[in-house]
Order: C-alpha cells, then sequence, then structure tokens
C-alpha cells in the first residue's frame, strides 16, 4: 500500500503524490504515463526497497487527487518538482518516466540540470507535434483525430475506457484487447500485480473526470517549449522495438538529434513488459549514469 501525501503549493493548488521504496532511500521522482496516475509508481515499490530508492509519484495537474493547473504547459512541470523537491529537503534526485511521463522527464532535465541526479525515459513518447503519428496504435490516432473536431466524443470515449479496465483478464472485452498486444506485452500483464497496477493507476485518472485527463493528453500534441538537442542532463533511453503504442521509428526521429543520446532498444518488448519485466535493469542503469 502506499504512502498517500496532499501537498498545498505556492500557488494555493493541491498536489497529491505516492511514495513507495524505501523512505529513507535516495530520491527518484516517477512520472506516470497517460492514461495513468500516481499509483503506476507502484511498479518499482520492490525495486526501490531493494535498491534504496525513495519513489516519489506525483499525480499531475488535474489527474488523481491534484488539483486542474488550467491552461498548463510541459515546461510549467520542472517548476513544480522543485518545489516538491524543496518541499522534501531533497537538493537533487533521479527522474524517470515511463510512456507519456518520458516528455516530463525531459522537461525536468532541460531545466533543472544542476538538481538532477540522472534520468531515464522508458518507452517515452516524442514530440508529436515534430514526428507526427504515423504508425501508432489506431486508439491512439483516432483520439488525436477526435480531439480536434469532438472532443466531447473523446471523453465519452475514455469514460467507456474507465468501465473495462475494470473488467479481470479474463473478461470478454480485457481478453480480446489484451489478445491485440504482442507476446511479451501479454506475459506481463498475465501477472496480477502488473495488471493491476496498470489497471488501477488508470482509473485512478479519471478521478477528476474525463475532460481533465483528456487536457491532461492534449499537452503531447502541443509543442513541448524547448528543444530535446539542447539538453545538458543526457537522460537513459529505453524503448521496445515490438511497442505498438509508440512506434521506436518516431522515438529515433528526435532522439538522433540529442548529442550524445544513446537508446537501448530490447528487441522482443512491447509498451508494457519493459517498464515491468525490466525495470530492475533499468534502475540499475540510471544508478550508474
Amino acid at each position: 500500500m502506499a504512502d498517500l501525501h496532499i501537498l498545498e503549493m505556492e500557488s494555493g493548488r493541491k498536489l497529491a503524490y505516492a511514495q513507495y521504496g524505501d523512505p529513507e532511500g535516495v530520491p527518484l521522482f516517477y512520472f506516470h504515463g497517460w492514461p495513468s496516475s500516481r499509483l503506476q509508481g507502484a511498479l518499482l515499490d520492490g525495486i526501490g526497497k531493494k535498491r534504496g530508492l525513495c519513489v516519489i509519484a506525483p499525480d499531475r495537474p488535474g489527474i488523481g487527487m491534484s488539483d486542474a493547473q488550467p491552461g498548463r504547459a510541459l515546461l510549467d512541470w520542472p517548476p513544480l518538482m522543485a518545489e516538491l523537491a524543496d518541499r522534501l529537503g531533497y537538493q537533487k534526485f533521479h527522474v524517470v518516466g515511463v510512456s507519456g511521463g518520458g516528455p516530463y522527464v525531459l522537461a525536468t532535465a532541460y531545466a533543472l540540470p544542476e538538481r538532477v541526479l540522472g534520468a531515464a525515459v522508458i518507452c517515452g513518447a516524442p514530440p508529436l507535434s515534430e514526428v507526427g503519428v504515423e504508425g501508432m496504435m489506431w486508439p491512439y490516432r483516432t483520439a488525436m483525430f477526435i480531439r480536434q473536431k469532438a472532443p466531447v466524443l473523446l471523453d465519452q470515449g475514455l469514460r467507456i475506457a474507465g468501465r473495462i479496465s475494470h473488467q479481470k483478464q479474463s473478461g470478454l472485452v480485457m481478453r480480446r484487447l489484451l489478445a491485440t498486444l504482442g507476446p511479451q506485452d501479454q506475459k506481463a500483464l498475465a501477472v496480477d500485480d502488473n495488471f493491476h497496477v496498470i489497471t488501477r493507476s488508470f482509473q485512478e485518472s479519471l478521478r477528476s473526470g474525463a475532460a481533465a485527463l483528456r487536457a491532461d493528453g492534449d499537452l503531447y500534441s502541443d509543442p513541448w517549449g524547448f528543444d530535446p538537442a539542447q539538453l545538458s542532463k543526457v537522460p537513459y533511453f529505453c524503448h521496445g522495438a515490438l511497442d505498438k503504442n509508440i512506434p521506436l521509428a518516431l522515438v529515433k526521429r528526435y532522439i538522433d538529434r540529442i548529442p550524445g543520446a544513446k537508446l537501448v532498444v530490447h528487441e522482443q518488448d512491447g509498451h508494457y513488459s519493459l517498464p515491468t519485466l525490466h525495470a530492475e535493469q533499468i534502475m540499475d542503469k540510471l544508478l550508474v549514469s
């Protein structure tokens, strides 16, 4: 069970975070994917205890139990993390982001290089406004189209997905959804703990409603506000060659522009197997970076 904390920030808005791993360990900020929430940080709970990491997983504004921040941009995130670190007494910290959390790692590494000990991007989302959406799964492409034409329909789709997420792996719709994934992703989600973390984290992301969750997703199609090529603190990138959610080809289009960046490709892995089946290996890489 995670320790839930809710802080009132200088802005007057509340920021919620869950704490996992070793409470006395080296601080690591975990940035959840989309659609997801602070509960996704549970993926690193056991590894945090084993490796001496205090895993801090915040809800982004408008997600879970964090207050919304209307009109926010990606670069509004690093000052919030700096304030959170100050409140917790951390001068420096690691940052890890999975999927939709990847851009938030890059933004933090860009804006706070002197405070970031190490950074890792696991199956991270690219700047869609630059690289496009070619090859992405049809639900993502459809969602981006609907977002532009009829966002209310996207909200309804998220609500329906939320109801489906309450099914067990053996449920009819859930079985069909899981069958569309690659072998390693299916293997990862066949583990009850992994499946429950992913689904409960999604359910929690809808706590403030589908419109708030959609607003969080809107940022991926907006300009990031900085050039990843200007990063002085270069993250450790890893991606699955069989990732159907975020195709490797799109990721390479922007990582290739970052001086000194190294991308480790897991040839047999997809989107869900990487942060679950290989998390300990990735954390070991992070800690020596």
